[in-house]
């Protein structure tokens, strides 16, 4: 018998698409057994030797399916029932998790969502590269919930009903679900979700705020807000108001402009990694786990062994997440950063260590010519953003030094993997990390040495 979640699953996933069950009403119901997830997190079966992604849907699970969109390779179900649930299916702990789109794992117990990610990243690399027996290490995991240090959610407000939605897009469209918690979120972030629903609500031009980032760091919550017009002093009041009762700083940012409104004097924002505190600005970028973060440093130490003699070069450095970290082994560090004032970030927080083995250069990386005048290493650590590392590839392939590639993307890193394997590198280590359990999200690293 179905569980109240499983049956309340059913019904969301058929709300969430309902346009498709109409044009399809007629279509009959299947039974098919699930083999496996895409990387979008749904379901994987077969009718009729052709495939068919059915969401919600989890591995060892027979689920009745309505086929809502058939083309010439797949077919797209629709879950009506599930007649054999998973034993890894689990109860959501989020209220908000039928329609909320941020994440889409959270009916998958937490200790087997790693394996399922690393199985994704398998498939892609044995599929692309033709890899079987790969050197995969054992995976950085995170706890379940209460984790994540960084967040964007949507603010709309609804003029008919007069009334404010804060939350996270659905899975799928635009529509913002309306959320008063966030259990993935550190628990300091996720209980100003109500505040500042109360506060922005309570704004004479509350129409005005359209996005709100939270940002955890060592000297307490973040929240910034975004609006498209600026704030007359009594609104601004009131979110003063909101700010010295939840003890948050408060930023406001507009097209061209970002103001601290609380406290009255700026604070200097930090994070902790290595028992080094790096000052950062709330438009920074910064890993969103921190737990991970901390462990994906610890790793990269680990597998480039660097020496005291030796050089790092340590591309898309940001603010030095990395750099300072690993100096601490090498003889120099050259970080680079195609962000000018991260650059700036990078010696503020080397000078607040006294740290005079990092050299940081402000460099454009998507720029070929530019990248061979970067000199010769004993190491190279790269964390690109989601689309890769492509432009880098015809330099990388032909360096000697052992490289340390961090991916946020599988197929960012298969792709580039193909350079670098076509280039003599071969992979000495792997491994999946999980930055964002509940999500779909895959996140990795690749040690590559050439012989």
């Amino acid at each position: 018998m179905a569980s109240s979640f499983i049956r309340k699953t059913i019904v969301a996933i058929v709300r969430n698409g309902r346009k498709s069950a109409k044009r399809t009403e007629k279509a009959p119901e299947l039974d098919i057994e699930i083999h496996g997830l895409t990387h979008e997190a749904h379901g994987v079966g077969r009718h009729e030797q052709k495939v068919v992604f059915v969401p919600g849907a989890l591995p060892g699970e027979t689920v009745s399916t309505r086929l809502v969109k058939q083309q010439r390779s797949f077919n797209q179900g629709q879950l009506i029932a599930i007649q054999q649930a998973s034993p890894h299916r689990v109860n959501p702990t989020c209220p908000h998790f039928e329609r909320c789109g941020a994440c889409q794992l959270q009916h998958l117990a937490t200790s087997e969502q790693i394996k399922y990610k690393q199985d994704n990243l398998q498939q892609q690399l044995q599929r692309h590269l033709k890899l079987e027996d790969l050197p995969w290490q054992t995976p950085i995991l995170s706890e379940g919930f209460g984790y994540r240090r960084r967040a964007r959610l949507g603010v709309r407000y609804r003029k008919q009903q007069d009334e404010i939605i804060i939350g996270f897009r659905e899975e799928g469209n635009s529509h913002l679900t309306a959320i008063d918690l966030c259990p993935v979120l550190e628990p300091q972030l996720s209980a100003l979700i109500q505040p500042l629903h109360t506060a922005i609500s309570a704004l004479a031009n509350k129409s005005v705020i359209t996005q709100i980032e939270l940002i955890s760091s060592d000297q307490g919550p973040v929240v910034v807000l975004r609006h498209l017009k600026p704030l007359d002093s009594t609104d601004q009041a009131v979110l003063q108001d909101m700010a010295q009762i939840q003890a948050c700083n408060l930023y406001l940012e507009g097209n061209d402009t970002l103001e601290c409104l609380y406290p009255e004097s700026e604070p200097v924002l930090t994070y902790t990694v290595s028992e080094m505190d790096l000052a950062f600005q709330v438009k920074d970028f910064i890993q969103g786990n921190g737990g991970v973060n901390q462990a994906m440093v610890n790793r990269a130490k680990e597998w480039l062994q660097l020496q005291p003699n030796e050089t790092l070069l340590d591309l898309f450095a940001g603010i030095g997440n990395f750099s300072l970290p690993l100096a601490k082994q090498a003889k120099t560090v050259l970080a680079v950063e195609g962000v000018g004032p991260m650059v700036e970030r990078i010696e503020y927080n080397a000078q607040r260590h006294d740290m005079n083995n990092i050299n940081a250069m402000a460099l454009n990386l998507d720029d070929e010519e530019l990248l061979f005048r970067l000199p010769k290493a004993d190491a190279i650590l790269l964390d690109p953003p989601r689309t890769g590392a492509a432009t880098l590839m015809p330099w990388l392939s032909k360096q000697t030094a052992r490289i340390l590639y961090v991916a946020c993307e599988p197929s960012s890193l298969v792709r580039d993997a193909q350079a670098l394997l076509d280039a003599g590198f071969r992979i000495e280590k792997i491994t999946v990390m999980d930055m964002f359990p509940q999500t779909k999200h895959v996140e990795s690293m690749a040690l590559f040495v050439k012989d």
